[in-house]
């Protein structure tokens, strides 16, 4: 069966329809965290206890844009692709545009940020497609359609779109490879979880009692020019 897929970027300012899409990403992000833990800088014990209001402020959160990859059954008119119909099946978060002096991470090894009127800096984070649709490039319709939006944005001459992954992720790095990302430095647990807007869900000693596990510079850091 040749299903029909299609990329939502989720809406936040109807906050009636935004209660009942957190409630369906919830289950879309908890399912993430369970089958793909370990593309994940956050875990499941972590945000499987998140209340509802709590779902609806993190998706409304300022600067947060989601893409929500919807699954169709054959012969389903456009008109009827609505992001609140069909199956969700992925997602993508993009954060930003991000000032340099909080997107720069100066021990990275990166390369230094353009300024602020030259380019747009955005973190892209929690790529994921169910298991199940693999292979059908769900995933980069995910990154293009954030990409995209990256660099429709505003009015500057160029943006950068950055994401951070686990070094033994091999299938997702030649992903990013084959979308014209390139290997830009390292990035630390602590880092990730900054960057990719999770700073609250870190150990309330930021992580200080297990250096080995937030302070390694252990993370790839790719990066794309828009």
């Amino acid at each position: 069966m040749s299903l029909i897929y299609k990329i939502h970027h989720l809406p936040t300012s109807d906050h009636l329809l935004l209660a009942f899409l957190a409630g369906k990403f919830s289950s879309l992000r908890l399912t993430a965290l369970t089958v793909s833990a370990a593309a994940f800088s956050s875990t499941f014990a972590l945000e499987s206890k998140f209340s509802s209001p709590q779902w609806i402020t993190r998706l409304s959160r300022q600067g947060i844009h989601t893409f929500i990859a919807v699954a169709y059954t054959p012969g389903t008119l456009p008109e009827q692709q609505t992001i609140d119909a069909g199956d969700w099946i992925g997602s993508a978060t993009l954060l930003g545009p991000k000032p340099k002096l909080d997107y720069e991470l100066k021990e990275s090894g990166e390369e230094v940020p353009g300024e602020d009127d030259e380019e747009g800096k955005w973190q892209m984070t929690a790529v994921f497609s169910a298991p199940e649709h693999r292979g059908r490039g769900v995933a980069k319709m995910l990154v293009e359609a954030a990409v995209d939006f990256a660099a429709n944005e505003g009015d500057r001459k160029a943006c950068r779109v950055r994401i951070m992954i686990h070094p033994d992720n091999a299938v997702v790095k030649r992903l990013y490879d084959g979308m014209g990302f390139v290997d830009a430095g390292r990035c630390t647990l602590s880092e990730a979880f900054v960057q990719n807007g999770d700073e609250s869900l870190l150990p309330a000693d930021g992580g200080k009692g297990e250096p080995e596990k937030y302070f390694n510079r252990l993370g790839l850091i790719m990066e794309k020019i828009a």
